[in-house]
């Protein structure tokens, strides 16, 4: 039997039918006008799937309902070229949904658009005005950096909403919108910036201070390359499964968690390999032992020890198995790892705009004060002003996965508390955080990481256990999220039942075992 407030969601979600379902209404978009804005086609998918293609690579999106594709490009400056998709559903929740980018952009969220047309959303995403899945385009590109910094999510929101008119005869209800990591940081943006252009942001492990984030993938690349001694899987395993063992307990449940690893004292030197005891591999070396050391840690200035950047002390307990220290750091079999990849992009053709720069030989504290005086104020959303947010009865709710190797959990926690600090009083009235154990960049890891995280994986659409719709339902109804039960899934196959649930509590409270009852079943943990 459904519960009926999952009923009343989905009467929520699929409210009504749209006017336009026509080939001839969806055609008549093509007519729609906005300065600088140019509509490439308006057609009909009645198929129930569409094939697109993402960096090269063509793929199925299955399971759609009926809709009309707008594909259009926005050209605010002569050099820009922003590409632009709005999918309109034959059957409407009378809200609009804009789903962000991730990396450097470069292309259409299809499976943020999958989603949320799957939920009745208008829906819509943009490229950002770049192309490739690198920073190539910025090299003296100044107004693509713009478009991609900022202008390309607010132009896309205009554009979106004579589509939206003219194919339902009326506009949206509501208007949210979803991301994580640059998507991320593109909300934040949009609530700094732009604030009336929508009525709620779902925020995942923004990347906010960015020119900060990069200095730490910087820093990263430069110290695995010092050390000339890159860790082995056998080796993070070992180092995972160590801390494990020391901090598991300190939330009071032994789970394979390390649930607050910002309390995690592990000193890697315990694993420092002895006599003959490397012959498996698993112990490391006095570099490696540095090396590690320097990974928790912030990026620090060489002189006076202050921290310049956060670094990855959430991820204890999280370095291996199904961590991300290997494809973010390591990845001995596709070569240099992630921070070495954006470290690479960023700051040759973003910063310094010379492409054939050695990035070993850049001086932290120089980039430091470069990033931030030439990009800083374009790129960042680091600004604690969310006034207007919150005088505007909007709702902000954002997460971040304790066991993120890309951008370190930290760095959430430091914006939330700035904007706190800004306000001068509790913010939770329009601002919730909430901090996931044992999840890694946006939704991986071996934490419980399925609640509705943006546009990655399929969720139940009860407010309970999905975050959007806790939103939607905030925003709505007046009713703010005291906790969000989070899911794990055997390899993140939701089409699996569930090996453990956990709630996800609005920071700075955290899920304690009641002492009795599996310690795999959220209704076993309150919020403290």
């Amino acid at each position: 039997m459904i519960k009926p407030r999952i009923a009343l969601l989905s009467a929520i979600l699929l409210a009504s039918v749209a006017n336009g379902e026509s080939n001839d209404e969806c055609a008549a978009l093509r007519s729609v006008t906005m300065p600088g804005m140019r509509v490439a086609s308006a057609e009909r998918i009645d198929s129930g799937s569409l094939s697109v293609k993402h960096d090269g690579q063509a793929f199925e999106l299955p399971g759609l309902q009926k809709f009309c594709r707008v594909i259009g490009s926005l050209h605010p400056t002569p050099t820009s070229n922003i590409g632009f998709e709005v999918w309109l559903p034959d059957r409407w929740n009378q809200r609009y949904l804009q789903v962000g980018s991730g990396g450097f952009a470069g292309s259409i969220n299809y499976f943020g658009l999958m989603q949320g047309l799957r939920q009745g959303f208008a829906v819509a995403s943009t490229d950002d005005g770049t192309f490739g899945n690198d920073a190539k385009w910025a090299l003296g590109q100044p107004e693509k950096v713009a478009d991609f910094a900022h202008r390309a999510v607010h132009l896309t929101r205009l554009a979106a909403k004579p589509f939206v008119e003219r194919f339902y005869s009326r506009p949206a209800d509501r208007a949210y919108f979803s991301g994580c990591s640059e998507g991320g940081r593109e909300g934040l943006v949009e609530a700094q910036r732009y604030s009336d252009d929508f009525d709620g942001w779902l925020i995942g492990a923004p990347a906010n201070n960015f020119t900060g984030l990069m200095l730490t993938l910087l820093s990263v690349t430069q110290d695995i390359s010092r050390s000339g001694q890159p860790l082995t899987r056998a080796q993070v395993d070992a180092l995972q499964q160590a801390t494990i063992r020391k901090c598991d307990r300190l939330d009071g449940v032994t789970d394979g968690l390390v649930s607050e690893p910002l309390h995690c004292d592990l000193d890697p030197a315990e694993l420092s390999c002895k006599g003959d005891a490397g012959a498996n591999g698993a112990c490391l070396s006095p570099r490696q032992v540095d090396l590690v050391r320097r990974i928790y840690d912030d990026v620090r200035h060489p002189s006076n020890g202050l921290s310049l950047a956060p670094g990855y002390q959430g991820t204890r307990g999280s370095e291996g198995g199904e961590g991300e220290w290997y494809p973010f750091y390591f990845d001995p079999e596709a070569g240099p790892g992630n921070a070495h990849f954006f470290a690479t992009n960023f700051w040759p053709f973003m910063i310094y705009e010379k492409a054939d720069m050695d990035i070993l030989a850049l001086d932290l504290q120089r980039a430091s004060v470069d990033g931030h005086a030439r990009l800083g104020a374009l790129l960042n959303a680091v600004s604690p002003d969310l006034s207007a947010v919150r005088a505007g009865g909007k709702k902000i709710i954002q997460y971040h996965g304790w066991a993120d190797a890309g951008i370190s959990a930290q760095s959430s926690i430091a914006y939330y508390e700035s904007v706190e600090r800004y306000v001068r009083h509790d913010i939770r009235d329009f601002y919730r955080l909430f901090m996931v154990p044992g999840m890694g960049h946006c939704h991986s890891g071996a934490g419980p990481n399925n609640f509705g995280a943006a546009d990655v994986i399929e969720a139940s659409i009860d407010p309970e256990r999905n975050a959007l719709s806790a939103l939607m339902r905030w925003v709505e109804q007046g009713q703010a999220p005291e906790r969000i039960v989070a899911t794990k899934h055997p390899g993140d196959d939701v089409t699996k039942p569930a090996v453990r649930s956990r709630p996800l509590c609005v920071y700075p409270k955290t899920a304690k075992w009641l002492g009795k009852g599996s310690t795999d079943e959220a209704q076993n943990f309150k919020c403290e």
